[in-house]
Parts: structure tokens; sequence; C-alpha cells
């Protein structure tokens, strides 16, 4: 790595925003471990229902955000770190909240998948300025998965 990276990394990391989101991120990821007990990577959906509409956050005046997808990178990483415990439900959950929260209008969506009902089911975001665009992923879970629950809109 040379000098010129080095710097660039340093800006990144010690920015105010990506502070201020990194220790959001962090909350909404501590709150996803309080109200959803089920300690699994992959957490029945039973356990998710309930919760869900606990973690909509409204618009918060003072937060700024240069880029939304931040939001996606932040959770990925945090529910990989230091081990991996969570998997779509946590990720979402915690996009879903900090999207809301910065002014970003986002619905939650589940999916699960008809033909192989032992399988999976499937948790993503939907930013309402993309359309019906899937945030941050990258494949359309509709193609796989059949959605069974919106959240409520912001």
């Amino acid at each position: 790595m040379n000098f010129g990276q080095l710097r660039n990394f340093y800006r990144y990391a010690f920015s105010g925003e990506n502070y201020w989101l990194l220790m959001r991120v962090l909350r909404a990821a501590w709150q996803v471990r309080q109200v959803i007990r089920d300690s699994s990577v992959t957490p029945k959906l039973m356990s998710a229902l309930p919760a869900i509409n606990s973690f909509y956050l409204p618009p918060q005046t003072n937060w700024r955000l240069s880029d939304a997808k931040k939001v996606a990178w932040f959770a990925n990483f945090i529910v990989n770190f230091p081990v991996r415990w969570g998997k779509c439900l946590q990720r979402s959950l915690i996009v879903y909240r900090l999207l809301n929260g910065y002014g970003e209008p986002a619905r939650l969506y589940i999916g699960v998948n008809e033909q192989d009902a032992a399988a999976d089911g499937h948790v993503w975001v939907v930013r309402i300025c993309d359309g019906d665009r899937v945030f941050a992923e990258a494949v359309e879970p509709r193609e796989r998965f059949t959605v069974i629950y919106t959240s409520p809109l912001p």
C-alpha cells in the first residue's frame, strides 16, 4: 500500500460521517441481538415478525449521509465481524432502520421459496426512491422467493 492509498483510507475511516454511521450500525446491531433472541445464523421467521415494526426509525434531523450504500456496507461488515452471526434478517433490519433514520424511506420484504419448503427464506430492503428494485444485493430475490410480508410504508 502506498502513501496515497493509506492517506485515502485514513480520511475515509476517520471521517465524521463514517464514524457516526459505524456507531449507529453498532447500536442497531445491538438492538437486533436484544430483540431477536434466536442466536442461530438464520433465525426463524416467527422470531422476526414481531420485531420488524419496532425497527422503524423516523428520519432524524441531524443525520447526514453522502451515499446510502455505505449503510449496507457497514451492516455487512458488522454482521460478519468478528464471527458471522447474521445473515439477511439481521443485516436487513439494520439497513431498514438506518436508511429510514437517514431520511431514505425504505421497506423490508420477506420471501419464501415455494418450490422448496425446507429451504430458508430471504429478507431484503427496498428504498422507495428506487421503485421496486432491491437495495444493495447482487441478485434480485423475487426471482427465487415469493413475497409473504412487506413492512408498512414509513
